[in-house]
């Protein structure tokens, strides 16, 4: 019995992830922001009328392809959120803010991050679906540790949302400003230095709680 119109292949997922994994590669190049519906499929390996039929128009593809780094990111964004809290709070936020520049520099999450900047400024489509599946998963997980932290007491009065951007965004604006900017050559910079002054001036407006995790 023939396939009833409409209906998905049983592979359909797996190709589509495939063709992903492809256009991943594509897209993390220098010129990925540019890159056409044509190109996306030439790099798969497959027709424009194929990635079509996955996917929709290019846009979507791009849309496909963030939310699909936020799947395969999605133990690291757990493991900053749940993992055991250490016995201060500049010990415990620097371990996650260190896992999350290590990352930044060392893994594709930083070319990912540069790519959706590009794509997302002034797009009412991809603009939101970078925040939604890559800015916004990363502070939620800072967020949530700092609400862990206030459930024991740390942190009074502090807002966790505010907190979180205001730890996060000087390390993805450094690991841009060196990598996607290549201000390593116009102006080279200590990471674990900057990492090391923002833990500091947590650790003095925490008072250098010492209290237990729990």
């Amino acid at each position: 019995m023939g396939r009833r119109a409409g209906s998905r292949n049983a592979d359909f997922a797996a190709t589509r992830a495939r063709l992903l994994e492809l256009i991943g590669r594509r897209l993390a190049q220098a010129d990925g922001v540019g890159a056409s519906l044509h190109d996306l499929a030439q790099a798969a390996g497959v027709s424009t009328a194929t990635l079509r039929h996955y996917f929709g128009d290019r846009d979507a593809v791009i849309v496909a392809y963030l939310e699909d780094c936020l799947i395969q990111g999605a133990r690291y964004v757990a493991m900053v959120a749940t993992e055991p809290l250490h016995p201060t709070v500049a010990q415990s936020l620097g371990w996650a803010l260190g896992l999350i520049c290590r990352g930044l520099e060392h893994s594709p999450l930083g070319k990912i991050h540069a790519f959706g900047l590009r794509a997302g400024l002034e797009s009412p489509l991809l603009g939101p679906s970078y925040l939604r599946n890559l800015l916004e998963p990363t502070l939620r997980c800072v967020e949530a540790r700092i609400e862990r932290h206030q459930g024991r007491g740390d942190l009074p009065g502090r807002d966790p949302r505010l907190l979180a951007l205001q730890l996060v965004s000087p390390l993805l604006l450094a690991v841009l400003h060196q990598r996607s900017l290549f201000g390593c050559q116009l102006r080279p910079l200590d990471l674990d230095a900057l990492l090391a002054d923002i833990l500091g001036q947590l650790r003095d407006g925490d008072g250098a709680h010492s209290q237990s995790a729990r």
